[in-house]
């Protein structure tokens, strides 16, 4: 055979399998969109029913027990020894920290009120068997009850203790620390609640209500609480507005002065209808979503309000009990034929 003829027949059977593949092509895709004619495109569906729906802004905020006092050191000294750390539980008047006791006003105070308690015990004896006038006995009575007094207000400046029942959350000091008048020792927090603090802009100042739901999380922990303050007074460092919350209970991953984000609520309905971005399309300036209307989709214009995330409160253009088109709805027009599945998966091929 001459290569001329090969030639030839090749050709013709590639342009005959060629013209039957894309035959072929052309009678399925004719098959697929015969079938959705007759059937209706697959598409799953939801009935609409009211639910919650609520808008959250978030906050930084200052996170501390609401009960809570700082024991400041009122001598110069240095500190001896730290009775106790972070995280320990302490009673009221229970020694946390000591200066030296060899310090001169406290030494002083001492020795006098020793004297003193000497002096009023032989007066007492002696004024029990009339051996010396109520004037005496009186004057020493004073003079030792001073120097109890002064002793005690002493010993208070080198022993100090927690001012109330707690736990300690925070130590500004350690052994050998030098101190001064007004130097911060040490914090006991009571643990019977706790406020959270944050600043609100202008902007915004007017969607905080005092009562208003408060939620901070926390590594999986959730705590629920209220806003109880809001102040109607600009910081003027700040430029913004003061915000108090308070939350009751013990939380397990949240401790007194850590820096924590708040979200506050600002708007809630009981009893919203509420659609997803995806299940939403747009056309211009207009919202409009599809819903089930015997055996074909129903294009329905909205009015969109409130938004959180990627869920919007639809306040009109939807009915409580209406189908709303889910997933396989971008594939549908107001009109087209449906039918609804439980899967798109063998429907669609995706």
């Amino acid at each position: 055979m001459r290569i001329g003829t090969v030639v030839s027949v090749i050709a013709a059977m590639t342009l005959f399998i060629a013209c039957s593949a894309n035959k072929s092509g052309k009678d399925a895709a004719k098959s697929m969109d015969q079938i959705q004619k007759e059937q209706g495109k697959p598409v799953k569906v939801r009935v609409m029913k009211p639910t919650l729906f609520s808008v959250y802004l978030k906050y930084p905020a200052e996170f501390r027990a609401r009960t809570q006092t700082t024991a400041y050191a009122k001598v110069s000294d240095v500190v001896r020894t730290v009775h106790v750390k972070v995280g320990d539980r302490v009673a009221r008047d229970q020694v946390v920290l000591t200066f030296s006791l060899d310090n001169s006003s406290y030494q002083q105070a001492k020795l006098t009120y020793e004297n003193a308690e000497a002096a009023f015990k032989r007066i007492k004896a002696l004024y029990a068997d009339a051996g010396v006038s109520k004037q005496d006995y009186d004057n020493t009575v004073t003079q030792y009850e001073l120097a109890r007094e002064a002793y005690r207000y002493a010993s208070e400046l080198i022993k100090i203790k927690a001012p109330i029942d707690g736990i300690v959350t925070q130590l500004n000091v350690r052994s050998s620390s030098n101190v001064n008048p007004g130097s911060p020792l040490f914090t006991v927090s009571n643990q019977d609640g706790f406020e959270a603090f944050f600043y609100v802009s202008a902007d915004e100042i007017d969607s905080i209500r005092t009562g208003a739901r408060a939620i901070i999380k926390n590594k999986g922990e959730r705590i629920d609480g209220r806003i109880t303050e809001v102040s109607l007074i600009m910081d003027p460092e700040k430029k913004a507005f003061p915000v108090k919350a308070f939350f009751s209970g013990k939380p397990q991953t949240l401790v007194s002065g850590m820096s924590v984000d708040i979200a506050v609520e600002v708007y809630r309905n009981d009893r919203a209808l509420v659609v997803t971005r995806n299940e939403l399309r747009k056309s211009g300036d207009t919202w409009y979503a599809l819903v089930k209307n015997g055996d074909a989709a129903e294009q329905r214009n909205l009015v969109l309000a409130h938004s959180q995330g990627f869920d919007f409160e639809v306040i009109d253009g939807l009915r409580e009990g209406d189908v709303l088109l889910t997933d396989g709805a971008k594939f549908v027009s107001g009109g087209d034929k449906i039918h609804t599945v439980d899967s798109l998966v063998m429907e669609t091929g995706e």
